[in-house]
């Protein structure tokens, strides 16, 4: 049977076949068209929904991921150089580097943060990572405040205050007194054990009364026990650093995927970038 004999009949044309074949081909297109216009509705649809993901994984990277990457690294930094002071804000012992007081070693597991939450809910093994760094963290702490306890005794405040009054005799002009809380900021260079350098934010003759000065004052440091502690600090100190390599790689993984699925710009990635570079 060939076409003819389909659409002819007798040599009449065949209004039953070629209906049926109409009625087919319609059906066809119409099925055509419905499969495109359902693809094109479902591409529209992942568009919206990836847009909502985007948003809320730039959330993510520019609130917790980048500033954390950054912190880790200073972190890892000051650890490095030995470049971290402790000290006392409101009865609250802290960390902060030796001449970048901006930043201090804080805690990372925040859970009150809602970002955090989210990131924490995707990648659950970053919780007690977290949970570690701030107990290594408050460890250092406890055994800094234990070394404060040794060093300021009465013996120490009175040599102290003796050694303050014979530098300033024998300076002319300015002299260090106690507005600037120098009995206080030379405990925390003792109990830290650290150099200060001259800069624009610490008093010269502070750094010069210390470099006069700083190895009668260390001798308060000289107890067994204060060994001990110095001990024990060293090893913190190093965990510490080994965790927040750790830490640091699996963030700036989960941040380069992030970057490439969702096709992030560095300024989308670090929006400090375009004030640095319009600076």
């Amino acid at each position: 049977m060939n076409l003819s004999d389909i659409f002819l009949n007798n040599g009449q044309l065949n209004w039953d076949a070629i209906g049926a074949i109409s009625n087919i081909v319609l059906v066809t297109a119409l099925v055509l068209i419905t499969y495109w216009y359902a693809k094109k509705v479902s591409e529209q649809t992942d568009l919206m929904v990836k847009d909502r993901e985007r948003n809320k994984i730039l959330e993510e990277v520019q609130d917790f991921l980048t500033p954390t990457i950054h912190h880790l690294e200073k972190e890892i930094e000051y650890i490095q150089n030995n470049n971290i002071l402790w000290s006392k804000r409101r009865g609250v012992g802290e960390f902060r580097p030796m001449y970048d007081g901006n930043e201090p070693i804080h805690r990372l597991f925040n859970t009150s943060s809602a970002v955090l939450k989210d990131v924490i809910y995707k990648y659950p093994e970053l919780k007690s990572k977290f949970s570690s760094h701030d107990n290594f963290r408050d460890k250092l702490s406890e055994l800094y405040a234990k070394i404060e306890k040794e060093v300021r005794t009465p013996e120490f405040e009175e040599q102290l205050r003796e050694l303050l009054k014979r530098f300033n005799e024998s300076k002319e002009g300015a002299k260090l007194d106690n507005s600037d809380n120098v009995e206080r900021r030379i405990g925390y260079f003792i109990i830290s054990k650290f150099n200060p350098e001259r800069s624009t934010d610490s008093s010269e003759f502070l750094h010069d009364f210390w470099k006069e000065y700083r190895n009668d004052l260390l001798k308060f440091r000289d107890t067994t026990r204060i060994k001990e502690y110095d001990k024990e600090i060293e090893g913190t100190l190093s965990q510490l650093k080994e965790l927040d390599e750790a830490l640091l790689e699996k963030l700036k993984t989960i941040r380069e995927e992030y970057r490439v699925k969702y096709n992030l710009t560095k300024y989308e990635i670090n929006p400090k970038l375009r004030e640095v570079e319009e600076w």
